[in-house]
């Protein structure tokens, strides 16, 4: 969203100045439009606004906001009260910077006569597609309140199965960090320490002892070049995936990661059929349905079935066909999707669907760690195996010299 500066006049020929956040001057003009005022001139602001430098949000708004709001501000419409009234004593309650400057644009448009759906469209940088189509459907058949009610279950239900996945991740980014530290703990201290004190003994190494020692001075040697590769492959990782090509390629190899790659199929079904069962049940045409549930799902290989289903909807074919040709969605959806075609209640099978996905989740997501648990010790053990061996080997072996020393100095004596 951009500031702009503007001068108008009222209908007394009063001059009115101030600031207002728009996407652009036309939008700015319409608003002041729409509240019966003569645009005299708008200015964007450019550069930084030092008065406004500590409202200043990194990170945007959190999920948990953008629940909360919704829940509350469905409450209070239903309830009676004038939106413009709920949308003040939301501005009054939240503590978010960007969002309480969002809410306070919204709410201007609002008063300025315009729809919640198109007053949403202003700050499309906080509500996406899905909420803001969802509103202008509630908007329409005059349920508002309801579809509110149900977007914050939605925001609430997707920020839960993305937390699901990072909590479970939680347990084996730890380990492997710990395995990494202790690694690099090893080749920069404990090796030459090592090393140092074996070579004044002057004595031949065993092979697993000289490869631990070569691999340290080849890391305090060369640390700079590892570290240089390692970032190189990140950012080339990260170029290569904001590629459309590199996207898809990537989401189609995390489909066929072991363990993972099962739960990022649930996850993107549950996704898919929530969505759409709530899109439709909202009273939004299939067509648009499918379109935005495309648009909300992450993995791009779901994303081009359901894309490709559109289109065969659209020239007046099932659903549950393109869905079942599909290799990444199993039967069970599109039987069930067959069973809601045929019987008219496509959007209540899909809910039913969505339940079972997220209890699907739910079990794979806790079941995660302890998949990963013996892979990760095991990977321990026998790291920890080959530098005990690498340490005392030679330990053992220069005690055999010092007893051969003693017994051959014993029999002189």
């Amino acid at each position: 969203m951009n500031k702009f500066q503007y001068s108008a006049r009222d209908n007394k020929g009063k001059e009115i100045k101030g600031k207002m956040e728009a996407r652009d001057a036309q939008a700015v003009a319409e608003i002041l439009q729409d509240k019966g005022y003569i645009v005299v001139k708008i200015k964007e602001e450019v550069g930084i606004n030092f008065e406004e430098l500590g409202q200043l949000n990194i990170g945007g708004v959190p999920m948990k906001e953008k629940v909360v709001f919704m829940r509350q501000l469905s409450t209070m419409v239903s309830a009676g009260l004038p939106l413009t009234r709920g949308l003040q004593i939301m501005e009054q309650q939240v503590a978010n910077p960007m969002f309480k400057r969002v809410i306070t644009q919204v709410k201007t448009s609002v008063e300025a006569g315009k729809t919640l759906a198109d007053s949403f469209r202003l700050a499309d940088e906080v509500f996406d597609d899905v909420t803001i189509n969802l509103i202008e459907a509630g908007e329409s058949s005059g349920n508002l309140d309801v579809v509110l009610a149900k977007l914050a279950v939605e925001l609430e239900e997707s920020k839960k199965l993305g937390d699901k996945m990072k909590s479970a991740m939680i347990y084996p980014i730890i380990i492997l960090f710990v395995i990494v530290t202790v690694i690099i703990l090893l080749l920069v201290v404990l090796v030459p320490t090592m090393a140092e004190i074996y070579t004044d003994f002057g004595a031949e190494l065993p092979f697993t002892t000289q490869m631990l020692i070569d691999m340290s001075n080849f890391f305090l040697k060369y640390w700079w070049a590892m570290f240089v590769i390692v970032l190189s492959l990140v950012i080339g990782y990260k170029v290569y995936k904001d590629t459309p090509k590199g996207k898809r390629n990537l989401d189609k190899i995390a489909l066929k990661i072991p363990i993972a790659g099962p739960i990022i199929s649930k996850m993107q079904i549950a996704q898919f059929t929530r969505l759409l069962g709530l899109l439709m049940g909202s009273g939004m045409s299939i067509i648009k349905s499918l379109e935005l549930t495309a648009a909300s799902l992450s993995n791009e290989m779901f994303k081009e079935v359901i894309l490709a289903s559109k289109d065969d909807v659209e020239k007046g074919g099932s659903l549950a066909l393109p869905i079942a040709r599909s290799e990444y969605y199993p039967l069970l959806v599109s039987s069930m999707i067959a069973v809601g075609e045929e019987t008219g209640e496509l959007d209540s099978v899909l809910n039913k669907v969505a339940e079972y996905y997220k209890d699907e989740v739910d079990v794979a997501t806790s079941n995660l760690s302890a998949a990963l648990e013996p892979i990760f010790l095991i990977i321990m053990g026998l790291m920890i195996a080959f530098i005990a061996l690498a340490v005392y080997s030679p330990m053992f072996q220069l005690g055999e010299v010092m007893g051969m020393v003693i017994d051959i100095v014993t029999l002189f004596v």
